[in-house]
């Protein structure tokens, strides 16, 4: 009988933590599209975004066991890069946080002859150290990636992916991104940046080895025009720096609860479909 009345007592403390775990952010549903709405996330993109259901469509699992080593590739030289970014507008658009310089100099990669201009940055998170990155590299997850975003003049699309483990200490470089979070909280917030910003710095070396394929944008509409580097060094990032991202929400202030954290802003994996991704040597 004791273990009865214990079991129905501890029932009844858990209860309120069962309820609560089944909060969702009813905001999320009345998106386009999101990244945990009940009908509108990532298995539906394609519904109203046909090009989401390609067959060249991004993230994917990089393993080097099945890459293919490009003998003549160089490595990616990111030009103009240790230029400090001394305007830009940074906005939490309810997905990410993305900074869009407005300094007038011309940050590029050039590929096969072809010049791409730096456009925008932003940022994929996961809500634990081990998730949060879109691509995977031998299996496994990072903390966070980075996507410097280039387009050329005749709109193809060339990222730059870094991936970031979670770290005791701070990241300097991501610093000015940090102190200006407080200012954007919710979704469409926008804030002028306040401290110079060196995207070089923010790479883990400059010019870069790299895993290469043809691939999309990982959010909606998914355009399969992008060619994808992601940079085979991991960068580092605080813990602390990471919570500061956890704490912004995908939803405008009146909507806001706390389940509309945007956190596990990542797009699951997709099929190659017989693609290949190249390796640049070291």
């Amino acid at each position: 009988m004791f273990a009865i009345i214990l079991l129905a007592a501890i029932t009844l403390h858990l209860s309120p933590s069962i309820e609560s775990a089944a909060v969702t952010c009813k905001a999320d549903d009345e998106e386009p599209w999101s990244y945990h709405g009940r009908n509108n996330g990532p298995s539906a993109w394609g519904e109203r975004f046909p090009t989401c259901f390609g067959r060249e469509q991004s993230p994917i699992a990089i393993k080097t066991k099945d890459t293919i080593l490009d003998i003549s590739a160089k490595k990616l030289l990111m030009k103009n890069y240790e230029i400090p970014i001394t305007k830009a507008t940074i906005v939490n658009n309810g997905h990410s946080v993305q900074i869009t310089p407005r300094d007038n100099v011309a940050r590029t990669i050039e590929i096969q002859g072809c010049t791409y201009t730096f456009q925008q940055l932003h940022f994929h998170w996961g809500s634990r150290y081990d998730r949060g990155s879109e691509h995977t590299l031998n299996d496994v997850r990072y903390a966070l990636e980075a996507h410097f975003v280039h387009s050329s003049k005749d709109n193809a699309i060339a990222v730059v992916g870094v991936l970031f483990q979670a770290g005791t200490r701070n990241n300097a470089a991501f610093q000015p991104i940090s102190n200006v979070l407080p200012c954007i909280p919710f979704k469409d917030n926008s804030v002028d940046l306040q401290s110079n910003l060196i995207l070089n710095q923010l790479l883990p070396s400059n010019p870069a080895s790299y895993f290469h394929y043809d691939g999309s944008l990982t959010t909606p509409g998914c355009s399969e025009n992008v060619s994808w580097f992601v940079l085979k060094a991991i960068n580092q990032i605080g813990e602390q720096q990471l919570t500061e991202l956890r704490n912004l929400y995908s939803t405008t202030k009146n909507k806001a609860n706390a389940a509309c954290k945007i956190i596990d802003n990542f797009r699951p994996l997709q099929p190659l479909n017989g693609r290949t991704v190249f390796e640049s040597p070291n």
